[in-house]
């Protein structure tokens, strides 16, 4: 009867986005009409993120469970302070990356893609058992909404009583919390309830847009993500997650510690993500592997895609070093030309 309920809920929430004119599927809001030639004149935009979801940990241990597991200091977490991180396996693979929140005492939330929820699970449950915590699939219970755009963070402030002012800052808000990504973005994690009243509100000041302007956005950011198609297979600074907040080096142990504290002191991290610019309108699917054009050596995997307007497509890549000055790639079996684009933070090691 649950998965029955949950299924009606979120078909309630899809019928209500179509009546705004939302095209979707599978779950996934793909546009409100948009396409990517308007990209380049949006100035701020509201987005579904269907491709999200949430882990729930609920307990006195919460905290301290999850410092065991994370490559960030779950310790920082609290009221105003939100936490990128990653969970990686005994050999510092990544099962996931998230975004963590403590929305009150004893009770944090991860964001992360959608699929690997349960999977992120069932890989934890094992240790949560000897913890005062419990884990599970809260993704039915909230919705999570993207405010992107050069003009967010002004019309922000004729909506929310505090607006985070930078990256990883929290703000609670009664029926809402509100969390700054990037300069240019704002997740609202609002619950059920509250979510279509909120959507109403905001949609005068901001643009309706399906899911690929704001992963367009995040890939300007510089902000890559594990998906299904890419679980397990890199260590955190491959997705350059030591330059965003999401691994703390001070802390204490946790799984897959030695292996990504060898990659950091040692220099032996031969690839990373870059942004890459493609004159191509079609996104390659996450997991694509990428050939170098010269002598059709596999040099790197994408990690997240999106038009960027009506001739090119950007994406983050993990690719080999050697790349970097690279003009033209293979992917999915066309010779695309490409650039390396600039990311807006350093790689400097702290």
């Amino acid at each position: 009867m649950a998965d029955t309920k949950d299924s009606d809920i979120a078909q309630d929430w899809l019928n209500f986005l179509s009546q705004q004119g939302a095209t979707h599927s599978a779950g996934i809001i793909s546009s409100f009409g948009e396409t990517p030639g308007d990209y380049p004149q949006l100035k701020a935009t509201l987005t579904e993120l269907g491709d999200l979801g949430v882990l729930a940990l609920d307990g006195v241990d919460s905290k301290r469970f999850l410092q065991g597991q994370s490559t960030s200091d779950s310790e920082q977490l609290n009221d105003s302070t939100a936490l990128p991180g990653a969970i990686c396996n005994a050999k510092g693979r990544m099962l996931t990356s998230y975004y963590a929140v403590e929305p009150k005492a004893d009770t944090v939330l991860l964001l992360m893609h959608r699929p690997l929820v349960a999977t992120t699970i069932d890989n934890l449950g094992k240790y949560a058992a000897f913890f005062k915590t419990t884990l599970s699939n809260a993704s039915t219970d909230y919705r999570l909404l993207g405010l992107s755009g050069p003009d967010c963070e002004a019309l922000l402030e004729g909506h929310f009583d505090t607006i985070p002012t930078v990256s990883n800052q929290l703000c609670i808000g009664e029926n809402c919390l509100l969390l700054r990504i990037s300069a240019q973005q704002f997740v609202v994690i609002v619950t059920i309830a509250a979510a279509e009243a909120l959507w109403r509100k905001l949609a005068p000041d901001f643009t309706a847009t399906g899911i690929g302007y704001w992963q367009l956005q995040s890939i300007r950011a510089g902000l890559a993500q594990v998906r299904r198609e890419t679980f397990e297979q890199f260590v955190p600074q491959m997705l350059n997650l030591q330059a965003t907040g999401a691994v703390n080096f001070k802390k204490g142990c946790y799984t897959g510690q030695e292996i990504v504290a060898r990659m950091q002191y040692l220099g032996k991290l031969k690839r990373r993500t870059y942004r890459v610019i493609l004159t191509d309108t079609k996104p390659p699917p996450a997991g694509t592997e990428i050939y170098a054009s010269a002598d059709n050596k596999l040099v790197g995997s994408v990690l997240m895609a999106a038009p960027a307007d009506e001739k090119s497509t950007e994406i983050l890549a993990v690719l080999h070093e050697g790349q970097a000055d690279a003009l033209s790639f293979i992917i999915a079996g066309a010779t695309l030309e490409a650039s390396i684009a600039e990311l807006p933070y350093s790689l400097t090691s702290p």
